[in-house]
């Protein structure tokens, strides 16, 4: 598989691939990662293909073992539920710290929920995760704080690790699905400026993710 790098960082464009395979299970959890095989199937040398990889752990989609290889990472039930735990609190303190919702966010949180519902259309499911988490990092954005802001942007919580549990494409589908009628609820709160709607549609959207989460395992 030779790809094409015209217009983009190599080790991006590596990055990219790597997280779509991962995400759609053709990397699947705890495979383990040749690098020399990378190299011979995108046609490059080795060098983006280890600076895609460090990012990739970085995000804690891969775990990179010294003196014994490097593996997709395995995500257990646990792990997941953890993750939107911090979430929760994370957004819910944003949510308390609002105090002032401009017209610009709601702009913003609009033609977002435009771009995920195309990324859905389209079967996008990188494109979605990157909406996705665009549209919760404008509900950190709307509190003001720019330490909450950085706090959150940089736990890497927010890779939506939770469709890698789903076995195939047309579950992580419907789970996506329901995401964007319950990002429609957060966006149509933000348009009445009522912060206890908004707390409640937030922590409705991310309690529904948890719950169906635990279904699938």
């Amino acid at each position: 598989m030779e790809i094409s790098f015209k217009h983009q960082n190599t080790a991006d464009k590596v990055l990219m691939v790597l997280q779509d395979k991962i995400i759609r299970r053709e990397l699947k959890p705890n495979q383990r990662i040749y690098v020399d095989e990378l190299s011979k199937e995108f046609n490059i040398s080795q060098t983006p293909i280890r600076e895609a990889l460090y990012k990739l752990a970085g995000m804690n989609l891969i775990n990179i073992k010294p003196r014994k290889g490097i593996y997709v990472a395995g995500f257990s039930k646990q792990d997941v539920l953890e993750v939107l735990e911090i979430r929760m609190a994370l957004e819910g303190l944003a949510v308390s710290k609002i105090s002032d919702i401009s017209d610009d966010i709601i702009r913003k949180m609009k033609n977002n929920l435009n771009l995920f519902k195309e990324t859905i259309k389209h079967k996008d499911i990188i494109a979605n995760n990157e909406a996705d988490k665009a549209f919760h990092l404008l509900i950190i954005e709307a509190s003001g704080s720019k330490q909450l802001f950085q706090v959150y942007r940089n736990l890497h919580s927010h890779l939506s690790v939770q469709r890698l549990l789903y076995e195939d494409e047309e579950k992580a589908l419907e789970e996506l699905r329901m995401t964007e009628k319950e990002h429609l609820r957060i966006v149509q709160a933000f348009e009445k400026k009522d912060k206890r709607e908004i707390r409640k549609a937030v922590r409705a959207h991310l309690s529904g993710v948890r719950k169906r989460i635990a279904k699938t395992l």
